[in-house]
């Protein structure tokens, strides 16, 4: 570099000594910095290019390359500071230039102004005896310096080794190197948390080879719900990493999770899939179109497949009960799985018609069955499903007139979304007959409610022990559901423990809570109920009123062994009022029911704002 910039005062820019790019033997080391030349110790770079430019130089400086075969070294151990740099006889050998010279003669002539040819030849003599006395000193100090890198160097390397036995001996003597490969793998899998399950099972083999050894011949740490992005062949390749997965788990059933990626999807991941099909406990399809979501040839060669390992199959994954679903139904040659001899769990959205729709999958092996029906063949579904333990069904209309016995029937999720404005909810109890169900879900937007119909359906089903009321999430209509009918329906349940209204704003009033509040000398209603749920945009009650029911149905235990009341106590109660819990219950409330422990009853309360001595 010829012409090397000025440095600024208070630059933050290191200084830089000049060197010589023409000549690439001359090249020590781009950007050395100028504080390591012993010629310029204690010289600021700012008095140095000063002293340049008054004697009419550039920062020149000549390297001799003679003396550059012996290149600088870096400190190769990590005991040698990285701020410390060993000058290197390359460094050292700077050429006197015409300036420095120059200022010598004038320096020598007022010396010498009296002396001799022969005294100054004498003089001579003993500069150069001196310069190669001083060069002998340099060379010992490199060659001593050079030692010293290499003693460093292999000390390092020692201390290096030192340190890993080290490491190794505590390792072998930790408890957990003691422990059985049975026990560490059980250690691992209680380690491992379902939400990151993916990031915990790769960092805990990575710990060390004997772990990864471990993890790697421990299946079940690879069998869990495995969910699937469903994305193009990009930079790293998912299909490989999704193949050695999935050997890792070679000997247990797996489950898999279906999710849209960015891209079209990778057939290579689908061929992985239909490779282990015959091990697949569980498989989901999580999008709101399944054609969106896998090609047609994928769930046909996946039905052709002998799934026998397959308990669990989910066809509907995210919805929306307004769409017309019906992609699946318009393929020529739709889907069946019917070699398929363990499966117990079926969601679907209704893609065919009824006399198709028997062919679908053997359905009378089903306990678990969730049918979102916009083609109003729910009830056709149900008749075919007699072992029936849980069932969902999200429904518009229906036009069955038989009654159906589900004999084993204990749980069932009712969703209506009304078409028009004038339809009927209870009628589709009507045609139901579910002798040991205990647990029944209702939700429903607009549509009338007759309490004859439900009345009825309850009396073939005295065992309901849990009962909510609620509506659809995805509907903004308020049900014609009236206290009157709500205290109805609890009247008829007399096994009721459990009750959840969930924005049932226009039947959870007074009247409903006076029904419920319990008085000596007065038959209860709902005298098992121990565990109530109110969750409600708007208040259509008095809080005082809620207040006393829910105090009138709770005893300490010291009381409880006085007295022996006609209601069971209060295991659980959870208010939730306003958008998102922001309507509180006032100091009334509060102040009736402060017997109550709070992991009891559950409810909002507000926030005091802190005082600005509270802000630590």
């Amino acid at each position: 570099m010829e012409n090397v910039p000025l440095v600024a005062a208070g630059s933050s820019n290191p200084p830089y000594a000049p060197y010589c790019e023409k000549d690439t033997k001359a090249t020590v080391k781009k950007y050395q910095s100028i504080s390591c030349m012993p010629a310029y110790h204690g010289t600021s770079f700012e008095e140095l290019r000063l002293q340049d430019y008054v004697q009419g130089r550039n920062g020149d400086v000549h390297l001799n390359p003679e003396l550059l075969r012996v290149p600088p070294k870096r400190p190769i151990s990590s005991a040698i500071s990285p701020d410390y740099i060993v000058p290197s006889r390359a460094m050292l050998a700077v050429t006197p230039t015409g300036a420095s010279v120059r200022a010598a003669l004038l320096e020598q002539e007022k010396r010498t102004r009296n002396c001799s040819k022969a005294e100054i030849e004498q003089l001579i003599k003993e500069c150069e005896l001196e310069t190669l006395s001083l060069e002998s000193k340099i060379s010992v100090l490199i060659e001593l310096r050079i030692s010293l890198e290499t003693q460093i160097c292999t000390l390092g390397e020692l201390r290096d080794y030192q340190r890993a036995r080290a490491l190794a001996l505590r390792y072998i003597v930790s408890p957990v190197h003691s422990l059985p490969v049975e026990l560490l793998a059980e250690i691992f899998d209680l380690a491992i948390q379902d939400r990151t399950y993916i990031e915990d099972a790769h960092r805990i083999s990575q710990v060390c080879s004997d772990w990864r050894r471990i993890a790697h011949s421990t299946p079940p740490l690879w069998a869990r719900t495995l969910g699937i992005a469903l994305c193009k062949t990009g930079k790293w390749n998912v299909a490989d990493g999704l193949k050695a997965w999935l050997e890792r788990s070679a000997s247990l059933p797996i489950s898999l999770r279906f999710a849209k990626g960015t891209g079209t999807t990778n057939p290579r991941i689908l061929g992985e899939v239909l490779r282990v099909a015959s091990r697949c406990r569980s498989l989901r399809m999580q999008a709101t179109d399944i054609l969106q979501l896998v090609p047609s040839w994928f769930l046909s060669q996946l039905s052709q497949c002998r799934l026998d390992s397959l308990e669990e199959l989910d066809l509907i994954g995210k919805h929306d009960p307004f769409r017309v679903f019906g992609s699946l139904g318009a393929l020529p040659n739709p889907p069946f799985f019917t070699a398929v001899p363990r499966l117990r769990k079926f969601s679907m959205y209704t893609f065919l018609p009824a006399p198709r729709v028997q062919n679908l999958i053997p359905w009378v092996q089903l306990t678990d069955l969730r049918v979102i029906d916009p083609h109003d063949i729910a009830f056709d579904i149900l008749s075919q499903c007699p072992n029936l333990l849980t069932a969902a069904v999200t429904i518009r209309r229906w036009y069955h007139q038989d009654v159906i016995v589900l004999s084993q029937l204990h749980t069932l999720i009712f969703e209506f979304i009304p078409v028009g404005l004038t339809t009927h909810i209870t009628p589709f109890f009507e045609h139901l007959s579910t002798p040991l169900l205990q647990t029944l879900c209702m939700r429903f937007g607009k549509g009338h409610w007759t309490q004859a119909h439900f009345m009825a359906f309850q009396l073939r089903a005295p065992n309901i022990t849990h009962l909510e009321f609620g509506q659809p999430a995805f509907c903004s209509l308020h049900p014609e559901f009236t206290s009157d009918d709500l205290g109805a329906a609890i009247r008829h349940a007399p096994s009721l423990t459990h009750l959840t209204l969930d924005r049932c704003d226009n039947s959870f009033d007074d009247v409903l809570i006076h029904t419920l509040c319990y008085k000596d000398g007065v038959v209860p209603l709902a005298p098992r109920l121990h565990s109530l749920v109110v969750k409600s945009v708007k208040r259509n009650f008095t809080e005082d009123v809620l207040a006393g029911m829910i105090a009138s149905r709770w005893w300490t235990d010291a009381e409880l062994a006085s007295v022996s009341p006609a209601v069971a106590r209060w295991t659980h109660v959870k208010l939730k009022f306003g958008f998102g819990g922001q309507d509180c219950l006032g100091p009334r409330f509060r102040d009736i029911v402060k017997a109550i422990p709070s992991e009891i009853l559950i409810y909002d309360k507000p926030v005091r704002a802190p005082y600005i001595n509270d802000r630590i």
